[in-house]
């Protein structure tokens, strides 16, 4: 049976939860892992690790391919394009080989994964980086918790890089109500 999410928050939870599933128990799909992980999450017992932490294995790895572990023609890839509305900074940035960056193309991981039939081989690296972007980026844009939002539009792990396509909202001032 599949999960049903009502917000932004609890998708991505739950990838997350996925995420470290993968690198503690050896596989994404180990649900009764990944739904304990979701519940601390969820109880904000638990949160997913600094950004950083995604930067600092990036540079321990510079010298591979993110997506294939090549090492040859090794080019900086924006894991959310630019095209896209990605930002142009070190958090979407990942080492990627010319094979994978032209054949990801202008899409997310999740976008091109999804094409490849493999949504649940995106590598951690790239997946951590991904999940902390779109998920300040819903915080900014005050989607983050929307069920509304999440239902109107359908949100899924395959559209959840869209949210960059959105023109951002202007950030509420603490005076204001």
């Amino acid at each position: 049976m599949a999960k049903i999410f009502s917000t932004v928050r609890e998708l991505i939870y739950w990838e997350y939860a996925k995420l470290v599933a993968g690198r503690v128990a050896g596989r994404r799909q180990q649900y009764a892992f990944v739904n304990y992980v979701f519940r601390q999450f969820s109880e904000q017992k638990m949160s997913p690790a600094s950004i950083l932490v995604e930067n600092k294995k990036l540079f321990l790895e510079a010298d591979q391919c993110a997506y294939c572990g090549n090492s040859a023609e090794l080019q900086w890839e924006h894991i959310i394009p630019l095209a896209m509305g990605g930002p142009d900074s070190i958090d979407n940035l990942v080492r990627a080989c010319r094979s994978c960056n032209l054949e990801k193309g202008a899409r997310d991981p999740y976008q091109w994964y999804a094409a490849r039939h493999d949504l649940d081989g995106i590598p951690r690296l790239v997946l951590g980086k991904f999940l902390k972007l779109v998920f300040e980026r819903y915080a900014d844009v005050g989607l983050l918790d929307d069920s509304s939002n999440f239902k109107t539009n359908h949100v899924e792990r395959v559209t959840l890089g869209q949210v960059f396509r959105a023109p951002a909202l202007p950030p509420v001032s603490s005076g204001e109500k």
